[in-house]
């Protein structure tokens, strides 16, 4: 069994088709995927999802470095965390490229979300592009208070363990597939298995058989295919061993499978 620990099945682009995908990723061996939010029109959205397959779909609940301008209504994220289902606060974290709104503006939205995410005991999703060292500085400061992932990890292998130092997990998506991915291959050979993460990010990154847009949760498999081959170990290793890492990161197993509201403590 996988789990895909970053999808967004929230995207339009599932809206007509999710039944089928859904069905396709159990037959694939996928049981869960977390699905995180990433503005404001998403959180409703995920909240709904979530509570149509509460057996598959495990929601995070943030706001994206690209969506920064939409502002952070603390109080309406605290209760998407407190009483949606929530295992993660995210997707948030800093992108400086520069389509991106400027660094100053996102600095003191992920401040605000990694101290929501630190009172509340619960991971954070973090998305990074060009600012990996920014990224790490501001993380470092929280340093015993807050766990999480890297999604989609792009950096190298002695800075994926410097995060691991700072008790972050690192996930892989389908760039890991690629047979150029050099540097993405020599990290996920070369850190601690238990600190590895499949996702896909679907719809947005290709893997080295599928174009971007036709990705789905079950593609995981890809993913962990290429990462047993990378570490010379069986898919059905890096299965168990990364679905065992994102159910104790993400406290999956505790989560009741109920499919009405209901309110979690998020300090357990």
């Amino acid at each position: 069994m996988l789990i895909d620990t970053h999808c967004h099945l929230n995207d339009p682009a599932f809206a007509e088709t999710l039944p089928d995908v859904i069905a396709r990723a159990r037959e694939a061996g996928v049981e869960a995927c977390i699905v995180p939010a990433y503005d404001r029109a998403s959180l409703p959205r995920t909240v709904e999802l979530h509570l149509q397959y509460p057996d598959f779909i495990f929601p995070a609940y943030g706001l994206h470095p690209w969506f920064v301008r939409e502002g952070i209504d603390p109080d309406e994220l605290r209760n998407c965390l407190a009483r949606h289902g929530a295992v993660a606060l995210g997707e948030i974290g800093l992108d400086f490229s520069p389509e991106c709104p400027p660094p100053q503006e996102q600095l003191e939205p992920f401040k605000l979300q990694l101290d929501l995410a630190a009172e509340l005991n619960i991971p954070v999703l973090v998305h990074c592009r060009k600012a990996h060292e920014h990224l790490y500085k501001t993380v470092a400061a929280y340093k015993g208070k807050l766990t999480g992932v890297l999604h989609s990890f792009s950096g190298g292998r002695d800075l994926a363990l410097r995060f691991i130092e700072l008790g972050f997990h690192i996930a892989f998506s389908g760039s890991v597939t690629r047979l150029t991915a050099k540097k993405y291959h020599k990290t996920a050979a070369g850190i601690p298995l238990e600190y590895i993460l499949v996702e896909t990010d679907a719809p947005s990154i290709a893997t080295h058989t599928t174009l971007a847009s036709q990705v789905e949760p079950r593609h995981t498999v890809e993913v962990a295919c290429k990462i047993a081959g990378l570490r010379g170990r069986t898919f059905e290793e890096i299965a168990q061993a990364t679905t065992d890492n994102a159910r104790r990161l993400f406290n999956v197993n505790k989560i009741s499978s109920a499919g009405n509201d209901r309110d979690r403590s998020l300090q357990t």
